[in-house]
Parts: C-alpha cells; structure tokens; sequence
C-alpha cells in the first residue's frame, strides 16, 4: 500500500507562507453560492466545467481581490460524472466542516462519478515565497479507488505534491473530520500554479478548502530587522 505523500517538512512549513506579505490568495468569499450544480457537458469526455445560471460557481476570474481559479472534469469510471447534479463549488455549507477557517465560504469538490479538478490562476514571484491551504476531508465510507491528490506545478512542468492519496485508503490516513494544513516552500522557484483533484463517486465523499494563500516569506535578517524596528518604536514612545 502506498502512503499518503505530504509536502517535505509540512510541520515546519504549516503557516509559513500565511506569515509574510501576501502575493495572491482567495477564500472563496467573492464566489457565488447558489444552487445544485449540474455539468452540461458530456460526462464520456474530458472536459472544462462552466458556471450555469442559478449554481454555484465552479469558476472564477480574479476579481483584484481573491485570485482566480478553473474547474474541469475527467472521466476516470465512465460513469455519469457531475450530469446528474451534485453539491460542487462555491460554498457556504457549514455542516460537515463546523466552521470555514477564513471568512464564511470554502469550495466543494464531491460524488464527481469521475475525477473533478481544479485550477488556480499562475502566480510568479522571485524571492522567498511559500504557499498553504486548508483542507476538510469528511468523514466517510470512502474506497480504495478513491483519491485526493493536490499539487503545485512550478516553473512549467516540476510537480511537488502537498498530498496525494493514490494507492491508499483514505479511511486508514487519519485525515478526516479535522481541517488541516498543507503548505509549501516555493524559494527554488518563480511561478507556481495549484492544482486540487478529487476522484470519488459518493455525495458523502466530500474534500473542503479554504484559505488559499501565496505569500512572500520574510528572510531571517529581515525578521530581524523587524524586531529590531520593533524595539526601537517602543522606546521612542516611552522616551
């Protein structure tokens, strides 16, 4: 059985990229929640997903305050994919998750009968950066051909996986019920894209995100820089 692969040094990194100055990030608050989503497309091909009248959105373009980011669909079971109508997309359900980790709203992907993905919009940065996320796994009946797998695609081709269940169990990785943390070190790297796939075939084999972040990490100097800042502007205000 293969094991859960995590991003290298997840612990160290968890809230990194969150602690410096942010480059692009989207909690999924701009995004409309509205009604059942039901795929138009043709469930036997691979295909883009699109918004519909009264759904909640499965797109989004940046609107200069939440980055953008794209859904699409792959038939992985020849099955009837997302056609049928399921609970996909923007979301404002608190029911599974108890509570979204930033704002009110998160992204659902669920019961794809096939793998739905997600793209987010190309970031580029030189220097000291990192990205994080949050993710809620449900707690369920998932099966062995069930996977989550989510990645960044860095400087157009290099992949480093934040998790990626393939060959396991989900049930057997102690990720459900609890939000957790993934993050990664992008320092190596000038252009980052996010990648989520969700490949399930129940409407209770749910993944949740939220707090989406690329963020400019400070270098060591210049945290201490700051602190030295810091001491400086308290000792003005006593003088």
């Amino acid at each position: 059985m293969k094991a859960v692969i995590f991003a290298g040094a997840l612990a160290a990194l968890a809230g990194t990229a969150s602690a410096g100055t942010v480059i692009a990030s989207t909690s999924f608050e701009n995004a409309t929640v509205d009604g059942q989503y039901v795929d138009l497309g043709d469930a036997s091909v691979d295909h883009d997903l699109v918004n519909n009248a009264g759904q909640s959105m499965v797109d989004f373009l940046n609107d200069g305050v939440e980055m953008g980011f794209d859904a699409y669909y792959r038939n992985t079971r020849n099955d009837v994919g997302l056609t049928d109508g399921d609970f996909v997309g923007a979301t404002n359900f608190a029911g599974q998750v108890g509570a979204f980790t930033d704002g009110v709203q998160g992204y659902e992907l669920s019961d794809a009968d096939g793998t739905m993905g997600l793209s987010f919009d190309t970031v580029n940065f030189a220097g000291s950066w990192g990205m994080s996320m949050d993710i809620f796994v449900n707690e369920s009946g998932w099966e062995a051909d069930d996977s989550i797998h989510i990645w960044v695609e860095v400087d157009g081709g290099t992949t480093l996986d934040l998790i990626n269940t393939t060959g396991s169990d989900i049930d057997d990785l102690g990720i459900e019920a609890a939000w957790q943390s993934l993050s990664v070190d992008l320092s190596s790297y000038t252009t980052a894209t996010l990648f989520v796939e969700l490949e399930s075939n129940s409407g209770s084999e749910n993944l949740y995100l939220d707090n989406v972040v690329f963020s400019a990490v400070p270098t060591p100097g210049a945290l201490a820089l700051l602190g030295l800042g810091g001491l400086v502007g308290a000792r003005r205000r006593r003088a």
